[in-house]
């Protein structure tokens, strides 16, 4: 009985941590809160901040080049953009992982013409990001309206950011 005390002690432990813990979580990124600020550059070398895109309807998405689940979303997320761009929705791609030149390479060949930022690291901690692909859907008023990890469907994408053009 002895030998089982630690881990008793272990469990009663994380039992009371677990959720004690994840009260302490950034705030923010659930659907209804303000998008937090950020600013990155694009593979370019030009600065885009969340707020140039106020007025907006953004799609983040975070990717990688190197992630399958992210290249079989871009071409449906390619389509949505062309069609409704001129209607006030851009997508905004956060570059994860990827050296700057694959991810240019990547999106050339594919010919992906949304505007694309490299991650610094700090944007993926501020969001929390724990996997990709990761997309938030971001009102013309920077209010979060939706969260999806794991890839989105061109319907899904389209009945979603229909609801806040």
């Amino acid at each position: 009985m002895k030998k089982y005390i630690p881990v008793l002690a272990v469990v009663i432990v994380l039992s009371i941590a677990i959720p004690v813990l994840s009260q302490l979580r950034v705030k923010g990124l659930d659907e209804g809160a303000k998008a937090p600020d950020f600013s990155l550059n694009t593979l370019d070398g030009e600065n885009v901040s969340l707020t140039d895109l106020r007025g907006q309807v953004v799609m983040l998405n975070f990717w990688s080049a190197a992630c399958p689940p992210c290249r079989e979303e871009m071409p449906e997320m390619q389509q949505v953009y062309d069609e409704l761009k001129d209607d006030g929705f851009t997508i905004l791609a956060v570059n994860v992982n990827d050296m700057p030149q694959i991810a240019a390479r990547f999106l050339d060949e594919n010919g992906y013409t949304f505007p694309v930022v490299k991650d610094d690291g700090n944007v993926s901690r501020l969001y929390e990001l724990q996997f990709i692909p990761k997309t938030l859907i971001i009102d013309r008023n920077g209010i979060i309206r939706h969260v999806r990890v794991g890839t989105i469907s061109e319907t899904e994408l389209r009945s979603i950011v229909g609801k806040w053009l």
